[in-house]
């Protein structure tokens, strides 16, 4: 940018203008694998990134992402996967590219993904050990609590000494476009869970009696290794429409 320096008068005036460079971190691409998606069931995952000068804008650079699947600008993947007779990978590169002008080489980058879509339907992911088959990575991901007395488990793995953060989204969702009206009246609850499923960090509400959303923010991890996250409601409710969105950050 050009920036130029004005002093009041008396004896004042304006300088010439000079070129001045800022600095930015470097743009990275955090997200590192991709859920699984379904025969025939929607899907909606958020790509996340740091670094640069938001806004971000992401697209497709080479390959594709399966039929009925598509990647906004803003990031996220969403639609309703196809229905396949086997297990399916679709293989991809996605490129990001953040607001800083170019022809500064720190303003696009590419990362290679591969989504797989099952064949068959989703099991519960409701055990520790069923969530080795449920991994997350840094990003966002809906899912839902359902039926009556569902909880979901999710696996990540993480560095000892790192700071993560986990944030769930269920009475802030907005599923109607009307953001004065609530569209979710799950009570999450939030837990994260060490490498033999016992908790380590818990949450019930972000702001108790207010917001009833749950988060476990910047928690130092203790190992290195594989971690859980726990997703319930409080009543032990359940039902197709208690949606969350579920974000972590941190992770390897």
């Amino acid at each position: 940018m050009d920036v130029s320096v004005s002093n009041p008068s008396p004896g004042g005036g304006t300088s010439n203008t000079l070129p001045f460079n800022v600095k930015t971190s470097g743009l990275s691409i955090l997200t590192e694998q991709l859920p699984d998606a379904y025969n025939s069931k929607p899907y909606s995952y958020e790509l996340q990134a740091e670094g640069g000068i938001s806004p971000y804008l992401w697209f497709i650079a080479a390959g594709s992402l399966p039929n009925g699947l598509t990647l906004n600008p803003s990031g996220e993947i969403s639609g309703t996967a196809p229905n396949v007779a086997t297990d399916t990978s679709y293989p991809f590169t996605v490129d990001l590219i953040d607001a800083v002008p170019p022809p500064d080489p720190l303003n696009m980058i590419s990362h290679d993904f591969s989504m797989t879509v099952k064949s068959g339907s989703p099991g519960r992911n409701d055990s520790c050990i069923a969530a080795m088959a449920t991994p997350i990575s840094n990003g966002i991901l809906r899912a839902s609590i359902s039926p009556y007395g569902d909880i979901d488990v999710y696996s990540f793995h993480g560095t000892s000494g790192n700071t993560v953060t986990v944030e769930l989204f269920a009475q802030r969702l907005d599923l109607d476009d009307d953001p004065t009206g609530q569209d979710i009246y799950m009570d999450t609850f939030l837990e994260i869970l060490d490498d033999g499923c016992d908790p380590i960090a818990y949450n019930d509400d972000i702001d108790l009696g207010v917001v009833y959303d749950s988060m476990i923010s910047g928690y130092t991890l203790p190992y290195t290794g594989i971690y859980h996250i726990r997703v319930s409601d409080l009543r032990g409710d359940g039902r197709p429409d208690f949606l969350y969105d579920i974000s972590l950050s941190g992770a390897d």
